[in-house]
């Protein structure tokens, strides 16, 4: 069985949408399509993002920025686990959850 990120429904067209997006970038100016005969003419196709929608592409960039495993933080958990300091506060953490994610328990 294999499973899949779901970080990145895009899989296997990102690699397309990033030769646009050189493309794009190498002539910003020239937008062009194909008639039946065709002849190149100008278009003038629009894409709107919803700001869900970017807020979740800048998230996707940023988490797939971020190393994966934060080294330093772990090594101190773990000493602090095993001197017995650790004693993590379950109200603070549930309250800390629940300012995060506003959205969480919304009406549908």
């Amino acid at each position: 069985m294999e499973i899949r990120s779901i970080l990145n429904p895009l899989g296997a067209y990102q690699s397309k949408l990033d030769q646009a997006e050189n493309a794009a970038k190498a002539e910003p100016g020239r937008k062009t399509g194909r008639h039946a005969s065709g002849a190149a003419t100008s278009q003038s196709d629009t894409i709107s993002l919803s700001p869900e929608s970017r807020l979740r592409t800048e998230a996707l960039a940023t988490a797939a920025r971020a190393p994966e495993i934060r080294q330093d933080r772990v090594d101190a958990l773990k000493a602090s686990v095993e001197s017995g300091e650790y004693a993590p506060d379950s109200r603070q953490i549930a309250a800390k959850l629940l300012a995060e994610e506003p959205g969480l328990f919304r009406a549908s």
